[in-house]
């Protein structure tokens, strides 16, 4: 029976049902990410005191191997100030292997009580599923660790050196199956973390397709109704900014075309959202983005600079799309960085709103050029919109719609846009902490076989810097300028310390034997290539069942640093442009640092030794072209100091 209500008023009340629920459900969403982050976050601090138990590990070793080699000098020693000087180290080094067995000792004890304490005092609960998931694992290392320990302490107290010497080769027997515990603690608790995350993935993922359903569902209805209702329809989807509500009549026709417009802006909404919580990378993600919503917002190019953690804050050109019209603009922009307040995003971060420019010739008339914006300008970009981005109330940057052409945003675009910025957003953070930490756990492994020498301890550091710098002289020339590109020499730094990592499985009594290795030592070293490529593709493989790719270029670099130009190398005895590109530049990065550094064996060379040494391996040992870059980098500027003498 009629209620006396008017059909207005009955759409009016059930469309405000429909967005409650639809608040809700988002609201429901939020609240869900907001929770795994948090879990993510913390299990990450986990994982991070897991992982240095295995650095642990293979301390205890080096410890023991330590004191044993001191008190061997000692013995031998006949002169009073020297074998004083040699006590106090071997003090110093049993303290130091006491200090490394109670901390290893502790995080394990501690965590069968289900608690983890970080190095700064933080305390993180395990959670009694995966306490009961770990147990196994858990058990297994107390039985080891039980058998292990007391070769600890014989290394500890005993002044007996058979004693000593049983124990240091128990110690050496057995460190392998320690770490192997270690290992497999870490990998189960990797296991749950990432059960969990898939399990608050796929809630999401449910979360969010009901609140698209009911949305989808409230424009099902409004289409259903009477068309006097149709400038409250537009009213309330125009901030979608898929159009301009226009106040006049239209034809069922016009009207079908405007529903089908929103459903599929709702529809590829949805596609960004599944692509922030795929395993997708955050550029594969911006690529589609820059694919997908040119027909809603007119562009021709999107950058996005990301804030740094310094202070004073500065901000860094981090990412860049754009047509062909735009060719260049990317490379010239990434890498450029300026501090926040001496910009005019500072005012835009603070104020957290957006700004329009539709004419940027015209903006800069009154306004200073800063080199960035002249950059800007001289490859064609004519009118932009800059939002800021933040996830979970934390600035991360900003990202740049820019065209070609002029007056072409109005204020409309800014809603549509405020949607996408805020998906962007979760997607970098989301996807720049997956990557982090597993690039870190990896990194942390490559810095363990640094660790065990120490006075390579800064190695990877220099190397790294080396790197960089012959990379991008070495773009200048046309045979690379289109290969070195900025991704491609940041991956470079990233990965290049990790070319040693295989070094984590050459034993101690090889890696740090301060004399030339025999024949049979040597050939066990050049292991370290094959075994470190091996490692990282392990991990390779287990993204890419993910749907990923991190280490490719890490494995090249493990596999490939010893081969040489003339197909002498090892393991396999390549040459030439065979050699990745990566390993090539590696290699004459990696040498130069060696010859200038100390090392068990040998003095430091000086920097005109070093070159000698260079150029007369250019074409045998490297890649004649590399060596001109690295060659050019020292000879531009006179003042210019390897990077050894300053770290």
């Amino acid at each position: 029976m009629y209620t006396g209500k008017t059909i207005f008023v009955k759409m009016k009340s059930r469309f405000i049902i429909y967005i409650a629920i639809i608040l809700l459900g988002f609201t429901a969403i939020v609240s869900m990410s907001n929770y795994t982050g948090n879990v993510l976050k913390d299990n990450a601090q986990i994982i991070s005191v897991l992982a240095k138990q295995r650095m642990l590990t293979q301390a205890l070793a080096k410890d023991a191997y330590k004191i044993s080699v001191l008190e061997e000098t000692l013995s031998h020693s006949t002169d009073d100030l020297r074998s004083q000087e040699i006590v106090d180290q071997i003090a110093a080094s049993k303290q130091l292997l006491q200090r490394n067995r109670d901390t290893y000792e502790s995080v394990y004890t501690e965590l069968l009580t289900g608690i983890v304490t970080t190095d700064s005092g933080d305390v993180f609960r395990v959670s009694h599923s995966t306490l009961k998931k770990i147990d196994p694992e858990i058990q297994n290392y107390i039985l080891i660790w039980s058998s292990f320990r007391p070769s600890i302490d014989v290394i500890l107290s005993s002044d007996s050196k058979e004693s000593m010497d049983n124990a240091l080769n128990y110690i050496d027997a057995e460190n392998i199956n320690l770490l192997n515990a270690s290992e497999h603690i870490l990998d189960t608790f990797e296991s749950r973390m990432i059960e969990h995350y898939e399990i608050y993935q796929f809630i999401l993922f449910i979360l969010l397709f009901v609140t698209i359903a009911i949305a989808a569902l409230l424009m099902y209805a409004m289409y259903d109704d009477q068309f006097k209702a149709l400038n409250i329809f537009y009213s309330k989807f125009e901030k979608l900014g898929m159009g301009r509500l226009k106040h006049q009549t239209k034809s069922v026709n016009n009207f079908s075309e405007e529903v089908q417009m929103m459903v599929d802006g709702f529809s590829e909404t949805l596609d960004l959202t599944e692509k922030i919580n795929s395993n997708q990378s955050f550029s594969e993600t911006l690529k589609y983005i820059f694919n997908s919503f040119n027909h809603y917002l007119p562009y021709t190019y999107i950058g996005i600079a990301l804030l740094s953690d310094e202070t004073p804050k500065t901000v860094i050109a981090t990412y860049g799309i754009g047509q062909v019209q735009h060719t260049g603009l990317a490379e010239e922009l990434l890498g450029y960085e300026a501090i926040l307040e001496d910009t005019s995003l500072g005012q835009i971060m603070s104020l957290k709103e957006p700004r329009i420019i539709n004419d940027v010739d015209s903006y800069f008339e009154t306004r200073p050029v800063n080199q960035y914006s002249k950059i800007v300008m001289d490859f064609g970009i004519r009118s932009s919109v800059t939002l800021p981005l933040s996830a979970n109330g934390m600035p991360l940057g900003f990202i740049f719609f820019s065209s070609d052409q002029k007056n072409v945003y109005e204020p409309h675009h800014i809603e549509f846009l405020k949607i996408i910025s805020n998906s962007i957003a979760l997607s970098f953070q989301k996807n720049i902490f997956m990557d982090e930490l597993l690039y870190s756990s990896v990194l942390a492994l490559a810095k363990l076989s640094e660790a065990r020498d120490e006075d390579t301890g800064e190695h990877l550091i220099r190397m790294a810097n080396y790197v960089e710098l012959i990379a991008n002289e070495l773009k200048k020339e046309e045979k690379y300028e289109t290969i070195l590109t900025r991704e491609y020499i940041d991956n470079l730094v990233k990965f290049s310390p990790m070319h040693d990592i295989g070094k984590v499985g050459i034993p101690d009594h090889i890696l740090l034997k301060p004399a030339k290795l025999t024949f049979d030592e040597f050939e066990v070293m050049k292991t370290h290539t094959v075994y470190g490529a091996n490692v990282l593709k392990e991990a390779e493989n287990n993204i890419n069942r993910r749907g990923r790719s991190l280490f490719t270029m890490g494995i090249e670099i493990a596999l490939n640093h010893h081969e040489k130009f003339d197909g002498s190398g090892y393991p396999n005895g390549i040459s030439g442009d065979a050699i990745p590109l990566s390993a090539r530049i590696v290699a004459v990065a990696d040498v130069f640092d060696a010859l200038m550094s100390k090392r068990p064996y040998k003095e430091p060379f000086s920097f005109d030794e070093t070159m000698k040494i260079i150029l007369d391996g250019k074409g045998k040992h490297f890649d004649p072209m590399i060596v001109d870059a690295l060659v050019r980098v020292f000879s531009k500027e006179k003042d210019l100091t390897p990077l050894n003498s300053l770290i």
